[in-house]
C-alpha cells in the first residue's frame, strides 16, 4: 500500500517540478532553495576554497561529554568522560547557480567517530577509537529542474521525522529522541542513513517541502532449495521505500539539516509526515515545530511521533508494533544567550509481552552560548521511569545528568 502511495507522489511531484522548473531564481536575500548544511544563523566560519564557480567547504563538530546515570540494580552511578561526536565534514558545490545558495551540482561527504571514549556496560571497556571513523554521508545532487526538483543518490538520511534530520549542533534539548530510530537496526540503517536514490525540492515559493527515496534497507540472507538446486541468492527482497512532506507556514526553511532552534532569528511554523515501508514492516509519522521571535527573545517548540510495525515473519520479532512521543521546548533570553529548555518522551508496545520494555523520560537543562552554535555549553538532568521495575533491581526510576560541551566550525 505505501509502496503505491510512494510512486504516486513521486509522478505527482514530478509533474509539479517540470510545470515549476522555469520559475526564476528567487531574489537576493531570500531564503536558500537547496543548501547541503544550513544553521539558524549566519554560516559560520567554515575554511573555504573556491575555485571559480565551484567551492570546496571543510568543517568539523566535536561534543565532549560527561555523562552520569544511575544504576537501578545498586542504586549507585556510572561516570564516563567520551565524545558524544567527533565529526569532520567536506561540502562540494559546482556549476552554476540555479537558485539562491543552490548550484547545478552539490556534494556533501562526513565521518564520525561518536561516543569515542564511552565505557559500555557491563565490561566498562572503552570506545578507545578501535572502531575508528565511520563515514556518516555521504552523497551527491543534481538540481536539475532549480529548487522544484534535484537528484540525490548516495548514503544519506531516509526521510523521517524532523528531529532525525536536525543538524546536531543545534539541538534544542541536548540530542536526538531516545527512541525515534527502532526500525534503524533491522533495516540496516546507519544512525538513519542509508544507502539509496531520491528526489526532494521546495514547491508553492518553497513552503512546500518534499523528500522521498528508495533505499537499500534490510537485505535478507540466501535461501536453500529442493536437490539438486543451490541455495537461491541473497538480497532478493524488496528495498525500503520512504518519504517526507513538510510545510512551512511563514519563513522558509531549506538544506539536508533542520535547526533545532533559531534563537529568534526567524519565524518558523511547520508541520511534517512521513511514511515508510519495507517488505511487511511498514512505520509512519508527523512533526511539528515553531520558533516565535518575541522582542529580543524566543520561544522554541517541536514535537515528534512515530509508530512502527513489523507485522509478517521477517520483523515482526525484531520491530514489534510500538509508538513513541517526543517533545521539546524553550526560551531563549537574548540578552544572556542562555536557553532554559525542557524535554518528554516515551514508548509503547502494543502487546502487554512487551510492557516490561515500555517506558518514559522527562527531563530539562540549558544552553549557554558562549560564541552562539560554534561554542555552547548545555547542562541537562533527565528522570528515567520505566513502566515497571526489573525483578534484579533495587529500585525503579533512575537519574542521569549530563554536561556537554560543543565547538562547530
Amino acid at each position: 500500500m505505501i509502496r503505491r502511495c510512494v510512486g504516486a507522489a513521486l509522478l505527482a511531484t514530478l509533474v509539479a517540478a517540470a510545470s515549476l522548473a522555469e520559475t526564476p531564481d528567487p531574489e537576493p536575500g531570500t531564503t536558500p532553495a537547496i543548501a547541503a548544511v544550513e544553521t539558524a544563523e549566519p554560516a559560520p566560519p567554515l575554511a573555504i576554497l573556491k575555485f571559480g564557480d565551484s567551492s570546496l567547504r571543510f568543517g568539523t563538530l566535536l561534543q565532549p561529554t560527561y555523562d552520569v546515570t544511575q544504576d537501578v540494580n545498586s542504586g549507585g552511578y556510572s561516570q564516563n568522560f567520551y565524545m558524544r561526536r567527533a565529526r569532520f565534514f567536506m561540502l562540494g558545490k559546482l556549476g552554476p547557480k540555479v537558485g539562491e545558495g543552490l548550484q547545478e551540482v552539490e556534494f556533501f561527504f562526513q565521518v564520525d567517530n561518536p561516543r569515542a571514549g564511552n565505557a559500555a556496560p557491563p565490561t566498562g571497556s572503552k570506545n578507545t577509537g578501535s572502531t575508528g571513523f565511520l563515514v556518516q554521508d555521504a552523497y551527491g545532487q543534481w538540481a536539475f529542474g532549480g529548487k522544484a526538483i534535484a537528484l540525490q543518490a548516495g548514503l544519506y538520511f531516509v526521510p523521517a521525522v524532523r528531529q532525525i534530520v536536525t543538524n546536531p549542533s543545534t539541538y534544542l534539548a541536548l540530542d536526538i529522541p531516545t527512541w525515534a530510530l527502532q526500525q534503524n537496526g533491522p533495516l540496516g540503517g546507519n544512525a538513519g542513513r542509508d544507502y539509496g536514490v531520491g528526489f526532494n525540492g521546495y514547491l508553492l515559493d518553497e513552503h512546500l517541502v518534499y523528500r522521498i527515496g528508495v533505499f537499500s534497507g534490510n537485505r535478507q540472507s540466501s535461501t536453500s532449495q529442493s536437490a539438486p538446486l543451490g541455495p537461491a541468492a541473497c538480497c532478493r527482497n524488496s528495498p525500503r521505500y520512504a518519504g517526507r512532506v513538510m510545510y512551512d507556514f511563514f519563513d522558509t526553511e531549506g538544506g539536508y539539516v533542520y535547526p533545532g532552534t533559531y534563537r529568534g532569528t526567524r519565524k518558523v511554523v511547520a508541520i511534517g509526515a512521513v511514511v515508510e515501508e519495507q517488505g511487511d514492516y511498514e512505520g509512519y509519522g508527523g512533526d511539528f515545530f515553531a520558533d516565535i521571535p518575541i522582542g529580543p527573545d524566543a520561544m522554541t517548540f517541536e514535537t515528534d511521533y512515530m509508530h512502527y510495525d513489523g507485522r509478517g515473519k521477517v520483523y515482526s520479532a525484531a520491530i514489534p508494533e510500538q509508538e513513541t512521543l517526543w517533545m521539546d521546548g524553550g526560551w531563549y533570553f537574548g540578552a544572556w544567550n542562555v536557553q532554559p529548555f525542557a524535554r518528554y518522551e516515551f514508548l509503547n508496545y502494543a502487546a502487554s509481552a512487551n510492557l516490561a520494555k515500555e517506558q518514559q523520560r522527562v527531563g530539562g537543562g540549558f544552553n549557554y552560548y558562549v560564541m552562539g552554535q560554534n561554542f555552547k555549553i548545555t547542562p541537562y538532568y533527565e528522570r528515567i521511569i520505566p513502566k515497571v521495575q526489573p525483578a534484579t533491581a533495587r529500585q525503579k526510576d533512575a537519574n542521569r545528568f549530563v554536561v556537554q560541551f560543543q565547538a562547530y566550525l
